[in-house]
């Protein structure tokens, strides 16, 4: 197609300096060869105005849309193969206006023009399966009741004076079942007048949901 313009182009160009010349010396009535050579000339011109767009649009399709792309680039495929839709990969070779692919869970590289791709990861997050949602939802939940004030409150008296907070109590992996079975006592009890370390310990549990707290007080 670009052999094909530059030829046209050529002829063109030699057509009209012979029908400049030929205009020049000619009298006002036209010789018929410089008829025939501007009929040849605008015959040219109109193929040119075919092959041109032809020519421009086949070039766009060829330059890079995206000069930016690397090795290692992350990207997603927006181009027209339906099985590459939305799928992100990482860029392991450039030639030209193509590119190599490693698409995420393809076995095989896979070549593409640099038009068909954009950079950087999808936006949409992977799916979740029902347990990630349930599991997502449980720590929404447990967020959102999370009591502060409760879990910082510490105990003045007592053995478990020695620990920053209630939820440094509640959180001892290697003495959990004795310190939670401790919470869950003060929680319900008020030892030595002490109110307010019964109503921080309740509201902990409550906050935390502690199962076997809840169900121990029907909640």
């Amino acid at each position: 197609m670009k052999e094909t313009l530059t030829i046209l182009n050529s002829i063109n160009e030699k057509l009209g300096l012979v029908v400049e010349m030929l205009s020049a010396d000619s009298a006002p009535v036209k010789p018929k060869y410089v008829e025939v050579a501007e009929k040849v000339l605008s015959v040219g011109n109109e193929a040119l105005e075919e092959v041109i767009p032809a020519v421009i649009e086949e070039v766009s399709t060829e330059t890079p849309s995206n000069e930016t792309l690397e090795v290692g680039s992350i990207i997603t495929y927006a181009g027209d193969r339906e099985v590459l839709s939305g799928k992100r990969g990482t860029v392991v070779e450039v030639r030209g206006a193509w590119v190599v692919v490693a698409f995420d869970g393809e076995g095989k590289h896979t070549k593409c023009r640099k038009s068909e791709l954009t950079l950087g990861a999808n936006e949409q997050p992977p799916e979740q399966t029902e347990k990630e949602v349930v599991v997502a939802e449980e720590k929404a939940v447990a967020e959102s009741l999370f009591d502060e004030e409760a879990s910082g409150h510490k105990i003045e008296k007592g053995s478990f004076k020695e620990y920053r907070d209630v939820h440094a109590i509640y959180s001892d992996q290697k003495k959990m079942v004795g310190n939670r079975k401790y919470l869950r006592f003060r929680a319900k009890k008020v030892i030595g007048g002490d109110t307010l370390t019964q109503e921080m310990c309740h509201r902990y549990l409550i906050g935390v949901q502690d199962e076997e707290y809840l169900n121990e007080v029907g909640q």
